[in-house]
């Protein structure tokens, strides 16, 4: 019983979906990662949850790294065509949770070379909040499920 209660334990504590969770405030980030660019694309996009716990919206305002161009995008069809459009900020209302996936919110990582961000590697951002202020999260770089979408920038 002890064996299986310990195994359990340490299952549950090496599991990427605790590994990666990072609290601000009221605020969860869940789920950072970045899928590998295509072959000769200079550009990669982040996603992620994120979760606000309190009574008051947030507003994710920007990010930074340590990477030559990083901003806040949305995919959007207009009259039939996938558009990328920046974001000022994107608003996290009091009990809800907004999903950053491929077809949506992203976070864009752009003026990538041919070796930058191979699978396994990460990516230190910063997200910067109205409420919550600077959190740091660490995005993993996976590779891409196939079948996924690939888009020009």
């Amino acid at each position: 019983m002890l064996r299986a209660f310990l195994a359990a334990s340490l299952i549950a504590a090496s599991s990427p979906a605790l590994a990666d969770e990072t609290s601000a405030g009221d605020l969860t980030i869940d789920g950072a990662h970045i899928f590998k660019s295509f072959m000769n694309a200079r550009a990669a996009g982040g996603y992620m949850t994120i979760s606000n716990g309190g009574g008051e919206a947030d507003l994710l305002l920007d990010v930074m790294a340590d990477v030559p161009m990083i901003a806040i995008h949305e995919s959007r069809e207009e009259d039939g065509v996938m558009r990328m459009v920046h974001l000022d900020a994107v608003e996290i209302a009091p009990g809800e949770t907004v999903a950053f996936r491929p077809g949506g919110l992203h976070v864009m990582v752009m003026g990538l070379g041919p070796d930058d961000l191979p699978v396994g590697d990460t990516l230190d951002v910063t997200l910067v909040f109205d409420r919550a202020g600077e959190v740091d999260v660490t995005f993993e770089v996976m590779e891409r499920p196939e079948g996924g979408m690939q888009m020009t920038h």
